[in-house]
């Protein structure tokens, strides 16, 4: 059922996207392409916050404040290269950090709550390596049909110890390596010659059941060869019934620059 619901949404936003763009496309001719190599690259901060629970139920987020006081490395990039209508596109993140969350779990069938502490050591790549096609242009606008593969390699340590009648403590290991492949779309909209509007949607399947992504903001073209952007990111995943982990998602603010040579 969610597969259909989010399939639904991204074809919504496709055809929302192609509205948006079809009026400005159709007032006038596609400016020349041009033929020549064009090269991306950007570097970003995240301020990413990270939600999951098991397949029991156990939260296992992260808060941003979180992140800050136990991160131990982070690393976030992202690259294009643009050849006339086609483009390609890799982003690559890193994560390592370690964290505690509380919460309160259902126990069924007697509908008890035991208070749940969780003590997570986490260890994340994400590597997205994607395709796409320029369906419409016009001045700051654009859009972009992509498609690709996102690969996730997640180690996870988990100590939970719950206060129950018979206080129990455990602990856990989990480890996902999925690849998943996806499609959507990506561009902007234009506002002025300087501001503009990003953004970018996917969603994918295949080792997981499935994948999803959205990012949304504001950007500014500060000189030729380097923009300012300010966007919102959600990247997500929900696994299979057998793994330790139910679902992972991580979002929260980006900020960062682009540069353009």
């Amino acid at each position: 059922m969610r597969k259909s619901v989010l399939f639904k949404i991204f074809v919504l936003a496709l055809c929302v996207g192609a509205l948006i763009l079809s009026p400005l496309h159709a007032r006038a001719e596609e400016p020349g392409v041009d033929d020549g190599w064009q090269f991306a690259a950007g570097l970003y901060l995240w301020g990413v916050s990270i939600d999951g629970k098991t397949q029991s139920d156990i939260e296992v987020g992260v808060d941003f404040d979180d992140v800050l006081d136990n991160l131990k490395m982070a690393y976030m990039s992202a690259f294009e290269a643009r050849k006339g209508k086609w483009s390609l596109l890799a982003d690559v993140i890193y994560l390592n950090l370690e964290g505690e969350n509380n919460s309160n779990v259902n126990i069924p069938p007697t509908r008890i709550v035991v208070s749940t502490n969780a003590d997570m050591d986490l260890k994340a790549w994400v590597l997205q390596f994607a395709g796409g096609y320029n369906l419409l242009t016009k001045g700051g606008s654009k859009l972009d049909l992509v498609a690709g593969v996102r690969y996730l390699d997640l180690q996870m340590d988990l100590a939970l110890s719950s206060q129950a009648i018979q206080a129990r403590y455990r602990t856990l290991s989990a480890s996902n390596n999925v690849w998943d492949g996806f499609v959507g779309v990506k561009g902007n909209i234009g506002l002025s010659k300087r501001w503009y509007l990003p953004y970018y949607l996917d969603i994918g399947t295949g080792e997981s059941d499935y994948t999803w992504q959205a990012i949304g903001g504001i950007g500014f073209r500060a000189a030729k060869w380097v923009d300012v952007t300010l966007v919102y990111r959600h990247l997500a995943w929900d696994f299979d019934s057998d793994q330790v982990i139910g679902d992972l998602s991580v979002s929260g603010p980006i900020i960062g620059a682009i540069f353009r040579f």
